[in-house]
């Protein structure tokens, strides 16, 4: 027999009554032990959302402080009244629905913002525990990288690309950064106070802030970098249409194949000589549009992944330097990004929206679904650390947005702050880490750092 929930006062002092609505009977089921109540069918009022059944289940809990809860129903987030679920789907009032809950995820809220001389393309977040004294790093467009601390203090500059700095990633747990710029170089930075590595010389050592390790390949910009600290490889992306493969071992890269350049001055040709610097283990070579976006694949290294201006995601095999798969979609692709437990690619794309691919499926079932909300060009993707449904896009409508595969829209909306610049500027980069948050870079020239409140004392929303 369902237990009805009619009149009961919650510990928020607000009254769920059934009075003058219909009702219909759940079941309450949870992943999570700690939050489990009685697997006993409930009657409650149709008109409830997710902020009242959150009240349902912490009156069952009888806890000292509310704790907000999502709920979902045959996978899919709830964000309507139950009433309207069961409009929707052609259900009967007169059916039993199971809700699965979930703690919820809470709206980040603004922390810091660190400014810059120019615009920041890029940032990335060293994702280790306890956090590092210097975790973030940024890529500015006056061509220096930096290390930043949760204070806004800069830790460490690093200066000698000669273009803006478009993508930036630590490598080898904080050790080294890798940075690719509009002067079509990738460099290595070794980060100071780390130890020396085992490949270098004595006098090979980087040593000082503003020397770096120069891998030269690429015949335009570099647009992208991913890292893989297990092996010590690099990906690039390039505007030449090219994917680079590349060892972060200076001893163990290829020379690189430098053309000497000339020009005319004062009638008289002139030769540029070009600096020390490594080649890449290969150019992978299939892309008819720049390269926009790379990524190495979750849980296999020897994976990599690749999206262009030509509409395609390719898939390549970094062992053999072979294309094993190529994705048409209808948009350029402009970011990418792995929820592995889901085997999805997330794919950011021109037409404003994100795109879902599950790269085991056949080629010719190209979308899994697709994510609408921003306005413009989404163009950075990172996945959240605190759950396998969940990811961050930065796009050029001036906003990040948080989302969740299993809700139709995004979940939270993040602005840049007001204080700092006007909101509509453009968001370059984003990444996601559980010890630092949310960080993202952009047009305003400043790293924004928010983070999610304390879930057991932030409200939740209907």
């Amino acid at each position: 027999m369902a237990t009805a929930i009619e009149n009961r006062t919650t510990d928020t002092g607000q009254s769920v009554s059934t009075e003058g609505t219909g009702q219909i009977k759940i079941t309450l089921t949870t992943r999570d032990e700690s939050v489990a109540v009685p697997d006993v069918p409930l009657l409650v009022p149709l008109s409830l959302k997710r902020y009242g059944l959150s009240e349902v289940v912490n009156h069952l809990l009888a806890t000292e402080k509310p704790i907000p809860f999502d709920f979902l129903i045959n996978g899919e987030l709830l964000r309507v009244s139950l009433q309207d679920y069961i409009t929707s789907k052609g259900l009967s009032s007169e059916s039993t629905i199971e809700l699965e809950y979930t703690r919820s995820i809470l709206p980040p809220t603004f922390l810091a913002s660190y400014s810059h001389p120019d615009w920041v393309s890029s940032v990335d977040i060293l994702k280790s525990s306890p956090p590092s004294k210097a975790p973030i790093v940024s890529g500015c467009y006056d061509g220096i990288v930096r290390t930043w601390s949760l204070a806004g203090q800069v830790t460490s500059e690093f200066s000698g690309h000669t273009g803006p700095v478009k993508s930036v990633k630590f490598l080898e747990d904080g050790k080294k950064i890798v940075s690719g710029s509009m002067d079509r170089s990738i460099r290595v930075w070794k980060v100071p106070g780390e130890s020396r590595d085992e490949d270098e010389d004595a006098e090979e050592t980087i040593a000082a802030v503003g020397s770096a390790r120069i891998f030269t390949g690429h015949k335009a910009a570099v647009n992208n970098v991913a890292t893989n600290s297990a092996t010590s490889r690099i990906l690039s992306a390039g505007a030449d249409c090219a994917v680079g493969l590349w060892t972060s071992s200076y001893k163990q890269a290829p020379p690189a194949t430098v053309v000497a350049s000339t020009r005319e001055a004062n009638g008289k040709r002139r030769r540029k000589v070009a600096p020390p610097s490594r080649g890449p283990i290969s150019m992978l070579e299939s892309h008819s549009g720049p390269v926009t976006g790379v990524i190495f694949d979750a849980q296999d290294p020897t994976v990599g992944y690749s999206v262009s201006l030509d509409h395609t995601i390719k898939t390549w095999d970094l062992v053999t330097s072979e294309l094993v798969d190529t994705r048409i979609t209808s948009f350029s692709l402009l970011s990418i990004a792995h929820l592995p437990r889901l085997s999805l690619l997330c794919c950011g794309s021109s037409a404003r929206h994100v795109t879902l691919h599950d790269p085991r499926t056949s080629a010719d079932e190209t979308t899994t679904r697709t994510l609408y909300g921003h306005t413009n060009f989404v163009v950075s993707i990172a996945a959240s650390p605190e759950s396998e449904y969940m990811f961050s896009t930065a796009s050029h409508d001036g906003t990040v947005r948080v989302w969740d595969v299993r809700a139709n829209k995004s979940l939270y909306v993040i602005d840049r702050d007001t204080s700092a610049a006007d909101t509509r500027t453009k968001v370059f980069g984003v990444d996601w880490s559980r010890e630092v948050g949310i960080v993202s870079a952009g047009e305003d020239k400043r790293v924004q750092v928010n983070r999610g409140t304390d879930l057991d004392t932030a409200k939740v929303s209907s």
